[in-house]
């Protein structure tokens, strides 16, 4: 007993020096991330301060607001601690207090998360490509961030920092700061992620956006240099920007026509000299607005313009080929028909003794070429018929017909093969007329189509069930074998053109593919559909043909023909 307990302290030792081995590098990593986010908080804050305008800490545009939403939306709200430290830190020697500091980083840790859950509960996609991720950041960013501009006016306020006539030009002062913090710095930010780019960028390119970048810096220093409200004409240069490069443009034109803009106002330059303090803050943040609102709605505009364009070239292109595809199998199909033709017929003739008696032993190579035959033929109408189909999905001329005798046709037609194969096939097909207006012939290939799928795919004797019903205005014909079954994954795919399933065993198999591609092409141009009502792969499928009823009340009990059987419906895979 001893022994054993010592093996099993000995286990737990080392299972808790694997853990700590893995989990050491994990939480090195992240303390990294972490410390490195607050550091570049607290650079980008203490960067911003030069530019305060109230108070020492009080700025028309607060960087770090962008930076933590963007690392709230990238890593997680696991990040809040280190924006929550670097926050405190700042504010720790300019607050009045260091309550007044935790208050004041509690504010800025809460808005950007609340931020970052809007943009998350919006659907907000990091790529910024869609009109409402545009709309979306601008919703967040001035929401959220009255709780940052509350807090910290509250603050100044109580601790008497301000006086009282002056808490509302703070508090639009603070609140329009962080606001342009989030609509500025954060598509900037997330311009640069290596996934934002659709395309890469060539050095032609980026010569290109450097030449926009630095000529918004120029021309808006010059016009903000002078008193004659021109800055407006730097529009043109950040709609190119986002025009020729979408966001990875529009971001850093729209930063450093803002930069420039706050940068003169600070030292009141040009236009801002002669203001007062809410002349400034009006003038100067309804430039940073319009300039945030131009970039990324333009450059969301034209990539959401680009992607329909392109989704309109790529469906066009598709079709064509589908299209030329299609007239090129009819053609060789119509082309081999004439051939096959004539092989057929001289083949008739050589087994009839038109042509004089054909020694005994030809018999066998001619029966087995007359098949091969059979099958090509059968091979060229898929291909006529997906064609036919594919240009005019219209119908045939349709009659009244009662299903149940359809149904019944189509069970007969396979009792040679269920014979051969030892197979069970079950109906339970009513007594009463199911009527519907279709064409009887296409109804019955589509439902010899299950039937020999469900004769063909099994790996054991098989057994179908063969049923029919009504419901909701609708007939409903259910074919259920207990074949190999379908994986969930390819229960679409199977109903498209030319799919085969890859499955070893029945690789002799001959087919096009097109057997259930037709067949619901055939369904749905009477209105009805098939579907797979339910299959388990080794377990048999159950397929679902429905067609709308002639009309209420005409189904008046008729004589059941012959075969129908009357036990109840069974809907679902035969696993026996």
């Amino acid at each position: 007993m001893a022994i054993e307990g010592a093996a099993r302290h000995n286990s737990a030792i080392e299972r808790l020096r694997s853990f700590g081995t893995h989990r050491l590098p994990l939480l090195a990593r992240e303390l990294l991330r972490l410390t490195a986010l607050a550091v570049l908080y607290w650079i980008a804050a203490r960067l911003s301060l030069n530019l305060a305008l109230v108070h020492g800490q009080v700025t028309p545009i607060w960087p770090p607001t962008g930076i933590a939403v963007v690392a709230i939306l990238l890593m997680g709200r696991r990040v809040w601690p280190a924006i929550a430290a670097a926050a405190f830190a700042l504010n720790l020697p300019l607050g009045p207090s260091p309550a007044g500091a935790a208050l004041i980083a509690a504010g800025n840790t809460v808005a950007p998360l609340a931020a970052a859950e809007i943009l998350r509960r919006t659907g907000f996609q990091l790529e910024l490509d869609r009109v409402r991720d545009a709309l979306a950041i601008i919703v967040a960013a001035l929401l959220a961030m009255t709780i940052s501009a509350t807090c910290g006016t509250a603050v100044l306020a109580l601790s008497g920092a301000i006086p009282a006539s002056s808490v509302w030009p703070t508090w639009a002062v603070w609140w329009t700061g962080d606001a342009m913090g989030v609509l500025l710095v954060a598509p900037f930010l997330l311009s640069l992620r290596p996934r934002a780019a659709r395309t890469p960028i060539t050095w032609r390119r980026a010569l290109e956006l450097a030449a926009i970048l630095a000529g918004t810096g120029i021309v808006a220093y010059v016009l903000f240099q002078n008193r004659l409200r021109l800055e407006y004409l730097v529009f043109p240069l950040i709609m190119a920007a986002a025009w020729r490069f979408r966001l990875r443009g529009a971001a850093p034109a729209a930063l450093v026509a803002s930069g420039v803009a706050i940068w003169s106002a600070a030292r009141g330059a040009g236009s801002f000299g002669s203001d007062s303090l809410a002349e400034k803050m009006i003038a100067l943040q309804v430039f940073n607005v319009g300039v945030a609102l131009t970039s990324f709605l333009l450059a969301a505009f034209v990539e959401a313009r680009d992607r329909q364009e392109q989704m309109a070239r790529l469906y066009m292109s598709e079709r064509l080929a589908s299209e030329t595809k299609s007239a090129f199998l009819n053609m060789a199909a119509h082309e081999l028909r004439t051939p096959i033709s004539v092989l057929n017929g001289y083949l008739s003739m050589l087994l009839d003794g038109s042509l004089g008696p054909a020694p005994g032993r030809w018999r066998p190579a001619l029966d087995i070429l007359g098949a091969k035959i059979r099958e090509i033929n059968k091979l060229i109408g898929d291909l006529l018929d997906a064609a036919r189909l594919e240009a005019d999905p219209a119908p045939a001329p349709r009659t009244e017909v009662d299903l149940r005798a359809v149904l019944a046709d189509a069970v007969e037609r396979a009792r040679p093969r269920a014979d051969l194969l030892h197979a069970e096939i079950a109906t339970a097909l009513g007594s009463e007329a199911v009527l519907v207006e279709a064409d009887a012939e296409q109804i019955g290939r589509i439902l010899d189509n299950l039937i020999n799928n469900g004769l063909t795919y099994t790996e054991r004797p098989p057994r179908l069930s063969v049923t029919l019903g009504q419901a909701d205005g609708r007939a409903l014909a259910m074919v259920a074998d207990n074949g190999i079954g379908i994986p969930p994954e390819e229960r679409e795919r199977v109903f498209d053109r030319f799919y085969r399933r890859n499955e070893p065993n029945f690789h002799h198999v001959r087919g096009t593919g097109l057997g259930l591609y037709i067949s619901r092409q055939l369904a749905e141009a009477h209105g009805g559909t098939l579907a797979i009502e339910s299959s388990e792969p080794g377990q048999g499928s159950a397929f679902a043909l429905t067609l709308p009823l002639r009309a209420a009340g005409n189904s008046a009990a008729d004589p059941a023909p012959p075969g129908y059987g009357t036990s109840s419906n069974v809907f679902r895979p035969l696993n026996r």
